[in-house]
This record gives C-alpha cells, sequence and structure tokens, in this order.
C-alpha cells in the first residue's frame, strides 16, 4: 500500500516539475502575446532566470522518473512544433523532420509504451489549452487548434487522446493528470501579467 501511494506522490511530482519546466519554455517564447492579452506569464515573473529555472525543474523532474519526464518533454517538443512543420530549423530539418527524429531518440530511450502515452497526453493537454485559449489567441493572433477546426473538435480530440493515454499507460495516467493540473492551475492563479 505505502509502495503504491509512494509511487503515485513520486510520479504527481516528477510530472509537475516537468510541466512547470513546460510552462516557464512556452511562456518564454509567448511572452510578447501574453502581454497583448494581459495573460499570466511566468516568463514576466522570472524575467532573465526563466530557462535557468525551465532547466532546473526538468532536471529535477528527470531525477525523480526519468523515463517519464523526459519522455513527456519531448512529446512537448513535438507538439510544439504542429504550427511550424514547413518551417527550417538551425538543424536544417523542417518541424516535422525534427519530430520525427525526437520521437525516434524517444522510442530508442524510453520505449513505445512512454513515447504513446507522453504523445497522446501532451496533446490531450495542448487541446484543452486550446479550447480554454481561443478567444484570447485569437485577440493576440496566435495559432490556436480550437480556431482552425473548431472548439468542439478540438475537445473532441482532447477527450480521445486522453482515452489514447488512459489506455497506453494506466498506472501514469491519475499521477500525471494530477501532476499536470497542479502547475495549470497555478498558472491561473492571477489574471493579470506579472502578478504572482
Amino acid at each position: 500500500m505505502w509502495a503504491e501511494i509512494f509511487d503515485f506522490l513520486t510520479t504527481t511530482a516528477a510530472v509537475a516539475c516537468c510541466s512547470a519546466a513546460v510552462k516557464l519554455a512556452d511562456d518564454y517564447l509567448d511572452k510578447e502575446y501574453d502581454v497583448i492579452v494581459g495573460k499570466t506569464n511566468w516568463a514576466i515573473i522570472f524575467d532573465k532566470g526563466t530557462m535557468l529555472y525551465a532547466m532546473f525543474l526538468l532536471a529535477l523532474a528527470a531525477g525523480i522518473n526519468t523515463a517519464l519526464s523526459l519522455s513527456l518533454f519531448f512529446s512537448s517538443y513535438i507538439v510544439g512544433m504542429f504550427n511550424n512543420m514547413r518551417l527550417r530549423f538551425p538543424s536544417r530539418l523542417n518541424g516535422f523532420q525534427e519530430s520525427l527524429v525526437v520521437f525516434a531518440v524517444g522510442i530508442m530511450l524510453f520505449s513505445w509504451n512512454y513515447m504513446i502515452f507522453s504523445l497522446s497526453f501532451v496533446f490531450a493537454v495542448q487541446l484543452f489549452d486550446d479550447y480554454l485559449d481561443a478567444d484570447s489567441d485569437s485577440i493576440s493572433g496566435q495559432r490556436n487548434l480550437a480556431n482552425r477546426y473548431g472548439k468542439i473538435e478540438c475537445l473532441l480530440a482532447c477527450v480521445i487522446c486522453l482515452l489514447i493515454a488512459w489506455t497506453g499507460g494506466e498506472r501514469l495516467f491519475l499521477p500525471a493528470l494530477a501532476g499536470a493540473a497542479i502547475i495549470y492551475l497555478l498558472s491561473f492563479r492571477t489574471g493579470k501579467v506579472g502578478v504572482w
């Protein structure tokens, strides 16, 4: 019994740390968009330390649960590329090619199971976020899947992705959901940019 509780709590902590790292990196990239609509942005709060804190949190997450944390991070990278699939990057690969490389490396390092779980879970989170942010993203000019394909379609795709994640990793699903929810709720602590 204690082993299961400990496993649940450590998995939740690892996912929370990884989610916070991804949130910091995302806010760092989206800083100017969030200022336009007045959304909370952690990069304004942490300023120049934003990426250092993100790296620290990712290292902490990997120290707690390497396979899950890094497969979630890899999946966040892949999902983040969805709007840049044709754009060429410094690697001389486009977003689609980089995503394939990251996915292949993830499978080699962490297994199919972790990558399928992580990719479907992260995509579900992104779809839910796009559903909630449809109006503000349309004001700031950010790309948003709910605006592109429809809010109901986005929500249905989110549910499908959650079901795939649940099927692919039953023991990981609830602690991952709890860890992601903690960071998601903390990001809504205030509606004003720059106020913790």
